[in-house]
């Protein structure tokens, strides 16, 4: 009897310890194009109640990617899964005749902050969430927007002012209990004032349901005619028809993914010893609890000896930002920054105040490295990704954070902070390989130390249009 009390005693310790390393969170980090893209499709695939995904930027008709993507949530939708999509109003690039067919087929398609004449300032307040989450268990967040250059697709050309060129990114794949705060998050804003349906105009009178009641409101509205209403089916009729070519081109090539699967993410998916899901609650500033404030305080406990490596694209300090980086560089704290270059740049405005202030930057006791980009392909890639790692404390951090006024004191952001030697290691070795590969060290003059021009290669017309947005940059410097 004493011996099967010991037996009971030591697999009831066993189950007390696996159970908490069960439903440990695992992550995965995604700085590949075609894992980025693969994750996506399989999560979409494989989801069974519902599909929950926020975006400051979808592109529209023209670009293949989204309208693979749209394409998905609607094959999604068609098998019972609660599909919802939420981006910024003001870079919503959905035709209103392609949203109101996913809306008719299952999709909800909601939009945060459109314009409101009545609340002039909240125009200024813009979705940066980059969530893409199933079944509230498995979430991918980051600096990725859905379009063709954010997944390796995008061809390097110029129309006008415009060079359209692919983004070098990372996200990182959750699962556990973080996916599920991820998702209680999005439905916060979903739920939230902030949020409305996506206006879909004229096509609305085909998205109501037959049994839908009528309102009963005064309206002097005439019917629209039947003439009227098959124009507008024919243009619903012509996005169907659209979305059907892109899945069949889909299924017979796939591009940047592959159909079938052939990835197991339950073996790439690494466990962390600690890991946080850091947010802008109800999509607010509130002192205190905001996503730059959690980073602030993440390089406030950095220890003297500690080496911090951020990437950002934008590169703007705040007063705060400025103290606290400052205050960790007299510490002790070594902080290295890989940004973009103004051969390389999307933003010539930021870029404008960035190459004002960049002399500043570095006698603050910063270095910075900028993407110069490979031998022969000098401007055709731009930095999107937005990641932290402090080197000896074992900590990584990827979301949708810039180093800037906008993302410091607007946006809505979001970012995964997690602890685990291993996984900063490998988050480290990926921004390591960027910078040896396409990096270039700036001097404190602001010159780059290999002899190259300052500017490292960009146009006279790029050189003039940024050195012309000198003054609206300083003036709107908070917006940036």
């Amino acid at each position: 009897m004493n011996r099967l009390a010991k037996r009971l005693f030591a697999c009831c310790a066993l189950l007390a310890v696996a159970v908490p390393l069960a439903k440990g969170d695992r992550v995965c980090l995604l700085s590949g194009p075609m894992e980025a893209a693969q994750s996506r499709f399989d999560l979409a695939n494989e989801a069974k109640r519902e599909l929950n995904i926020s975006y400051f930027y979808v592109g529209g008709e023209e670009d293949d990617f989204t309208m693979r993507g749209f394409a998905l949530l609607r094959e999604t939708a068609r098998r019972g899964v609660k599909v919802r999509l939420m981006v910024d109003a003001l870079f919503n690039s959905i035709p209103a005749h392609l949203g109101a067919h996913l809306v008719r087929e299952g999709v909800e398609i909601r939009v945060f902050h459109p314009f409101d004449p009545l609340k002039p300032f909240r125009f200024n307040r813009r979705l940066h969430d980059k969530l893409f989450i199933a079944d509230g268990h498995r979430l991918i967040t980051g600096g990725r927007n859905i379009d063709n250059s954010y997944f390796g697709l995008s061809r390097f050309r110029k129309e006008g002012d415009s060079a359209y060129r692919n983004r070098i990114d990372r996200d990182i794949l959750v699962e556990g209990d973080t996916a599920a705060e991820a998702n209680a998050h999005f439905m916060t804003l979903w739920n939230g004032p902030k949020v409305k349906p996506m206006l879909i105009g004229k096509y609305r009178c085909l998205t109501r349901p037959a049994a839908a009641p009528k309102r009963l409101t005064a309206s002097r509205r005439r019917a629209i005619p039947p003439v009227h209403r098959a124009i507008l089916q024919r243009d619903i009729d012509a996005a169907a028809a659209a979305l059907d070519r892109t899945w069949a081109e889909f299924k017979s090539h796939p591009k940047v993914v592959e159909v079938p699967s052939r990835t197991d993410w339950n073996q790439r998916l690494q466990p962390v010893d600690e890991i946080r899901f850091l947010s802008d609650p109800g999509g607010r500033k509130t002192r205190g609890r905001h996503t730059g404030h959690h980073l602030a305080a993440l390089v406030n406990r950095a220890k003297p000896g500690e080496t911090i490596w951020i990437e950002s694209p934008y590169l703007i300090l705040t007063r705060k930002a400025r103290a606290v980086l400052g205050e960790a560089v007299r510490r002790g704290v070594r902080v290295v920054v890989f940004t973009n270059s103004l051969a390389s740049t999307d933003n010539l405005l930021v870029q404008a105040v960035y190459q004002r202030e960049k002399e500043a930057y570095l006698a603050l006791g910063l270095e910075i490295i900028e993407l110069a980009g490979e031998p022969g392909c000098e401007g055709m890639e731009t930095l999107h990704a937005k990641s932290m790692v402090l080197e000896r404390a074992g900590i990584g951090m990827v979301g949708s954070f810039n180093i800037d006024p906008r993302s410091e004191r607007l946006n809505t952001e979001v970012a995964i902070e997690f602890h685990s030697e291993a996984m900063a290691a490998e988050l480290l070795r990926s921004i390591r390989e960027r910078i040896t590969g396409k990096g270039v060290r700036i001097g404190p003059d602001g010159v780059p130390v290999d002899g190259r021009p300052r500017y490292l290669g960009a146009s006279p017309k790029k050189i003039r249009r940024m050195k012309w947005r000198t003054l609206p940059a300083l003036i709107f410097k908070g917006w940036l």
